[in-house]
């Protein structure tokens, strides 16, 4: 039987290296997975590891889109599993059999393969970077070196619970908004393209001049009936030229800086991308992750390219000697309140904690902007439809009123 060197780490966390005979290489994963031990690397002795690159790589290709929820719902599971004693080949086991995606149950099981050949949990999940972040994996690799994989990955459930939450409230307070542009578009559009054309007929065939407003309703609805395929594709390649443009990385600098300085909106983005921050740095902080790389993986998940450049700036300042608040204290997009928590944090030794506090404190705020946000978007809208379709009616009965009665008589 073929004898396999290994390196594992018990639940300790201590490293040890060892011999065992199995039949294959994922046979050895498995037996140490059973013996509690979280395998490191697992490799015949006198062979070489080919890995399984190829495999993976047609996994991806397989994947398909996968919702933040089934995310959310994998890690929860896998951290009850884990917290309960399961081994870890076996709780992916289960929760591959109880996920009802089958794109998440083809992902699983190249993971489950992977792990069971001898790669670490993180270094299967890292394959697949489409559905485990940068985030999440550096998460669930200091877990792993740590032997505290549950509490980790309970923690990593916490927080994709909490950003699907919120991006629920976002969706939840944009429907009702939305749902009204689209009815005022469709009305606007059915009263110009099928009552007015209709309507006006009649009054082209009046004998007097029609007032202002309803000859340049007359030249518009005109305009759509003879102009209207030209005028989608003029939308249509317009919208195709800046949605190149915005995923340029010049393009989308510029198109961010834009949103960042809109009233309201820019605000309540920022307050977004600082807490989504802080959550990140504090978290990867708290698990033992590296300084520097805590900083790589937050920059990488900040969405806005501003306030990623400014993120970007701070490990050239941490290895100048100073730290991470006397790199944000220069940034206009960093709040004054963040950078005196920060630099409290730094002082005290205390930043994971600060830094989560801000993100707490953050997320609530951005929630409350949401809805204010919101609040302040409807009467808008109902506003500017009403002004449209008050200009469409008035134009319509305006030239009744100055019809001249003593005209064909």
């Amino acid at each position: 039987m073929p004898q396999f060197q290994y390196k594992a780490k018990d639940r300790k966390g201590q490293l040890i290296n060892g011999q065992l005979e199995a039949e294959t290489r994922g046979a050895a994963g498995a037996r140490l997975q059973s013996m509690g031990y979280f395998p490191v690397d697992i490799r015949e002795a006198g062979g070489a590891d080919n890995g399984g690159g190829v495999v993976a790589a047609l996994s991806r290709r397989r994947a398909k889109r996968i919702r933040s929820t089934d995310m959310a719902d994998f890690y929860r599971q896998m951290a009850d599993l884990i917290g309960a004693g399961v081994p870890l080949v076996k709780a992916l086991g289960i929760v591959k059999n109880q996920t009802p995606n089958p794109a998440l149950v083809a992902i699983l099981n190249q993971v489950m393969t992977d792990v069971q050949e001898g790669e670490t949990f993180a270094g299967a999940l890292d394959k697949h970077p489409k559905q485990f972040n940068k985030l999440n994996v550096a998460l669930v690799r200091a877990g792993e070196a740590g032997g505290l994989l549950d509490q980790t990955l309970s923690r990593v459930a916490d927080y994709s619970e909490s950003q699907e939450e919120l991006h629920a409230k976002i969706r939840s307070a944009m429907a009702y908004p939305m749902i009204m542009v689209c009815v005022g578009v469709v009305a606007v559009t059915i009263l110009l393209t099928v009552v007015m054309p209709k309507v006006l007929i009649i009054f082209q065939e009046l004998d007097q001049t029609l007032p202002l407003m309803t000859q340049t309703l007359l030249a518009l609805v005109t305009f759509l009936q003879n102009y209207y395929l030209f005028l989608i594709a003029g939308i249509a390649t317009a919208g195709i030229t800046f949605y190149k443009f915005v995923h340029t990385d010049k393009g989308a600098f510029q198109f961010h800086k834009v949103l960042l300085s809109l009233p309201k909106l820019g605000d309540l983005i920022t307050k977004r991308e600082v807490a989504a921050f802080a959550r990140t740095l504090g978290s990867l902080l708290r698990n033992g992750v590296p300084i520097l790389n805590s900083l790589s993986i937050a920059a990488e998940v900040t969405t806005i390219r501003p306030i990623r450049k400014e993120i970007e700036k701070i490990p050239d300042s941490i290895t100048q000697g100073s730290g991470i608040a006397s790199s944000l204290r220069g940034s206009p997009l960093f709040p004054p309140l963040v950078v005196n928590m920060v630099a409290v944090g730094e002082e005290t030794g205390h930043l994971p904690e600060v830094l989560l506090r801000v993100a707490n404190s953050y997320e609530t705020q951005v929630d409350r902007d949401i809805k204010t946000l919101t609040s302040f978007i409807e009467p808008i809208i109902i506003l500017c439809l009403g002004l449209v379709v008050g200009y469409i009616v008035f134009s319509m009965l305006l030239p009744i009123f100055s019809i001249d009665p003593t005209k064909g008589m």
